[in-house]
C-alpha cells in the first residue's frame, strides 16, 4: 500500500484510513472567543510526502488572511497510526491571540458499545449513553488540573479501538484532552488540547510546543496504558525517576493517614508496630498550629509545642515507623492579615483579572489562595517551613496540591512570565521541590496524586480516588475506575493512598470549633457496613500500599469495627508478604474472573461534609472478589485476589492460561502463583 493511499487530502480534511484528521484554533480577546479557525475554514491544502513522513499545510483563511497558513508534519507508523509532530501557524491578521489549539482532532468510527478510557484520577472507563447524546455534544473533557497521566482512548473490545497521547514536553505545559460526538453519524471526535501564553509575538505565528502518537489497536484500557508505558520507559528523566532509592518506602507495610495532635495521631503508630511487627508510615496533617486549611502558609509551630512534636517523632521513628507531615505547597490564605503583604504578588490570577482562589472549607469560610510558580516570597516561606520540619528529625514532608494542581495557566501582571503562560509556573514549582531537597539532604517529599508533570520531583503520592464513591466520581457500569497508574507509573514512584476510614467518622478539626452532631454521627455511618473494607482493598488490589484514614485508638476499642481493624492488620501482612509482586512487580494485563457481585451502599462523606448533610452512591453489582494480576522481577507471575465481604465467596479465575476456582473465606486475601 502506498503512503497516498494511506494519507489523503479530502477538500482540506486529511484521511488516514478509517481516520479524519483536523485541527482547531479558538482566538479572542478577555475572556471571549471570537473566533474559531478549523480545517473546513480554510481554503486550501497541499500535501507533500516523503518516505513515511507527511507534511500538510493548510492556507488562506476570511478572517486570519489571504498569508495565514496552518502546517503540521506526521509520520506514519507500520500499525496504520501515526506520530505528530505539533502544529505551527503564521501569517496571522486576526487581532485577537489565539487562546487554544485543537490537535490533533482525530474523527473516528463509533459504536454503541464505544466506552472512553480517560486520564481522570486512576484511570477511568467511561460509557456514556451514545443514542441519547446528540451530534458535537461534549463526552468528556480531562482539563490541566487532576490530568493523571498524558493518555486516552476510545476502546470496543470486539473491534478497533483509538489511542491518542500526548509526548515530548506535553508534561511542561498546560494541556488537556477531550471527546465529543462527530457531527457524522456513528463518530467520535478524539482531541489533544493546547492552551498557550498571551504573548503579543504569538497573535501572528505560534507553534503547539509538544507531539504524540494516534493508533488504532485491539484491546482494552490496559493496552492503551501500556502503549504510553513503552513511551515513558524510554525518556531520560522517567528512567531517572525509576533510579532512585525507594528501598526506605518499600518496607512500609501500611501508612497511617491520621489527623490530629500528638495524643491522637502516635497511639496508633506504636498500637500497630507492637501487633504485628511490622513498618507504619504516618501520614500526618493537624500536627500545626493553624485550624486545618486556614492561615496557610504559617503552619509553625506545632499545636502541642516545639519540644513535645520533636519528642513525638523522635519516639515514633525510634519504634521503626516512618514519619511525615502535612504541609501546602501552594496555598496562602486570602483572608489571612498577613496576605496584605506580599499574597497578591505571589497569586496566580485569572484572565478575568481576579486571583483564584477557592474556599475549601466551609466552617472557617476562608479562600486560599493559588499561588504561581513565580513566588519569591511564598516559595522562601515554604522553604523556611521545610527546613524547620527536617530539623525536627522527619523522614519526609508531603507537599500537597502540588502535583495535581501545578499546571494552570497564570495572567498575573505582576510576574515576568508572559500572560497565561503555564510553563513558567510549571518549572517555578520544579525549582522550589528541588530547592527543598537541597536544602534538606535525605528528605523524601510527596504529594497528592499522579502526574506526568512532577513524577520525578517527588519519591510518593497519595492516591486517594480508589474511595471513588465516597468523592462522588461516579457509578458503574457508567463510570468505573481501573489502576491504570499502577500500569504506567510503576516503579518511578510510591503510591499510597485510600480515604477509607474504619469508624467512618469524618475528620474534625477542633480548631474549627464545636461539632454541633457529633452525637449523630456513628449511628449514621453504621449504616454503610462494607464502604470500608471496599475502599481499603480495593487499593491494595491494584498495588497501592495500604492506607488507612482517620484511625484512632478508639477504633481499636469499637467492637463495632473489630473485624475491620483485623482486617487492617491482614491486609498489612499480605502485602508485606508480596512486596516483590505489589511494590517490585509489573502489573499484567486483568485476567477474567467469576464471581457473585453485591448491591453496596456509601456515604459520600469527607473532612468537609458532616454525615447527615451527605449524599449516598449505590453501586448495584460491585464484584465480591477484587483481582489484579502481577509479574514479579524474577519472572514469576501471580494473581492476587481479595474477598471484602463478610462471608466465604467463590471465585473462578482464568489468568494466563491458569484455571483456578475455590472459596475464599471471609475478609481475606490469597496469592494464586503461576505454574
Amino acid at each position: 500500500m502506498t503512503i497516498a493511499s494511506i494519507f489523503l487530502a479530502v477538500s482540506t480534511a486529511l484521511q488516514v484510513g478509517d481516520v479524519r484528521v483536523g485541527f482547531s484554533l479558538a482566538m479572542g480577546d478577555g475572556t471571549n472567543v471570537n473566533s474559531v479557525v478549523t480545517v473546513a475554514d480554510m481554503e486550501s491544502l497541499a500535501v507533500e510526502t516523503n518516505g513515511n513522513t507527511i507534511a500538510a499545510t493548510w492556507r488562506g483563511h476570511p478572517k486570519c488572511g489571504a498569508g495565514f497558513s496552518v502546517s503540521a508534519r506526521f509520520n506514519l507508523l507500520p500499525d496504520g497510526g501515526f506520530g505528530y509532530d505539533g502544529l505551527s501557524y503564521s501569517g496571522n491578521i486576526n487581532k485577537a491571540p489565539v487562546r487554544r489549539i485543537a490537535f490533533p482532532e482525530i474523527v473516528v468510527p463509533r459504536t454503541d458499545k464505544m466506552a472512553i478510557f480517560r486520564p481522570r484520577y486512576t484511570g477511568e472507563m467511561f460509557r456514556p449513553d451514545w443514542p441519547k447524546m446528540k451530534p458535537g455534544q461534549k463526552v468528556f473533557e480531562v482539563g490541566v488540573a487532576k490530568k493523571a497521566f498524558n493518555c486516552m482512548a476510545a476502546i470496543d473490545e470486539n473491534a478497533t479501538s483509538h489511542f491518542l497521547d500526548q509526548r515530548g514536553d506535553a508534561r511542561l505545559h498546560a494541556s488537556s484532552f477531550e471527546a465529543e460526538v462527530g457531527t457524522s453519524p456513528d463518530t467520535l471526535v478524539l482531541r489533544t488540547v493546547y492552551c498557550p501564553p498571551r504573548s503579543e509575538k504569538l497573535r501572528e505565528s505560534g507553534a503547539m510546543p509538544y507531539s504524540g502518537v494516534y493508533a488504532p489497536y485491539r484491546g482494552g484500557w490496559y493496552e492503551a496504558a501500556k502503549l504510553h508505558r513503552r513511551w515513558l520507559e524510554t525518556q531520560p528523566w522517567f528512567r531517572a525517576a525509576s533510579a532512585r532509592d525507594f528501598s526506605k518506602l518499600r518496607e512500609i507495610a501500611l501508612w497511617m493517614w491520621s489527623r490530629g495532635g500528638v495524643a491522637v495521631s502516635e497511639p496508633p503508630v506504636h498500637w500497630f508496630i507492637k501487633e504485628t511487627g511490622l513498618k507504619v508510615a504516618l501520614d500526618w496533617y493537624w500536627w500545626h498550629n493553624v485550624p486545618y486549611d486556614t492561615a496557610y502558609p504559617f503552619f509553625w509551630p506545632p499545636r502541642d509545642g516545639e519540644d513535645a512534636f520533636k519528642a513525638a517523632v523522635r519516639r515514633m521513628r525510634d519504634a521503626g515507623a516512618f514519619v511525615q507531615v502535612y504541609t501546602n505547597g501552594m496555598l496562602w490564605d486570602e483572608d489571612d492579615p498577613r496576605w496584605a503583604d506580599g499574597g497578591i504578588d505571589c497569586a496566580i490570577v485569572e484572565e478575568t483579572g481576579e486571583v483564584r482562589s477557592r474556599t475549601y472549607n466551609p466552617f472557617t469560610n476562608q479562600r486560599q489562595a493559588h499561588m504561581c510558580g513565580e513566588a519569591p516570597k511564598f516559595q522562601k516561606m515554604i522553604r523556611d517551613l521545610e527546613r524547620k520540619l527536617a530539623l525536627t528529625g522527619l523522614d519526609g514532608v508531603y507537599m500537597d496540591m502540588i502535583s495535581c494542581y501545578a499546571h494552570r495557566q497564570c495572567f498575573n501582571p505582576r510576574h515576568s512570565h508572559a500572560l497565561g503562560d503555564a510553563r513558567a509556573l510549571i518549572e517555578g514549582y520544579r525549582r522550589l521541590a528541588d530547592a527543598v531537597r537541597a536544602d534538606n539532604p535525605g528528605l523524601l517529599l510527596s504529594s497528592e496524586a499522579t502526574s506526568e508533570t512532577y513524577l520525578d520531583e517527588f519519591e510518593s503520592v497519595i492516591v486517594h480516588y480508589t474511595a471513588w464513591e465516597r468523592f462522588g466520581f461516579g457509578e458503574m457500569p457508567t463510570s468505573e475506575p481501573v489502576p491504570a497508574v499502577s500500569v504506567i507509573y510503576r516503579g518511578a514512584c510510591t503510591m499510597f493512598g485510600s480515604f477509607a476510614t474504619p469508624g467512618g467518622v469524618p475528620g474534625w478539626d477542633p480548631l474549627w470549633g464545636a461539632c454541633k452532631d457529633a452525637s449523630d454521627v456513628e449511628a449514621i455511618v453504621a449504616k454503610y457496613p462494607d464502604q470500608f473494607a471496599v475502599e481499603f482493598a480495593r487499593g491494595v488490589a491494584w498495588g497501592l500500599q495500604p492506607t488507612v484514614h482517620g484511625f484512632t485508638m478508639r477504633d481499636v476499642a469499637n467492637p463495632r469495627i473489630a473485624d475491620d481493624v483485623q482486617f487492617i492488620k491482614d491486609t498489612s501482612r499480605f502485602y508485606f508478604e508480596h512486596r516483590e509482586f505489589l511494590f517490585d512487580g509489573e502489573m499484567l494485563s486483568p485476567a477474567r474472573l467469576d464471581c457473585a457481585t453485591k448491591r453496596v451502599e456509601f456515604l459520600r462523606a469527607s473532612s468537609y461534609k458532616r454525615p447527615h448533610e451527605s449524599k449516598v452512591c449505590v453501586q448495584r453489582a460491585l464484584p465480591v472478589v477484587f483481582h489484579s494480576e502481577w509479574r514479579a522481577p524474577d519472572g514469576r507471575k501471580a494473581a492476587v485476589l481479595v474477598n471484602w465481604t463478610r462471608e466465604p465467596q467463590r471465585y473462578g479465575i482464568d489468568f494466563d492460561g491458569m484455571k483456578a476456582t475455590g472459596i475464599m473465606p471471609a475478609r481475606s486475601w490469597k496469592l494464586h502463583l503461576k505454574d
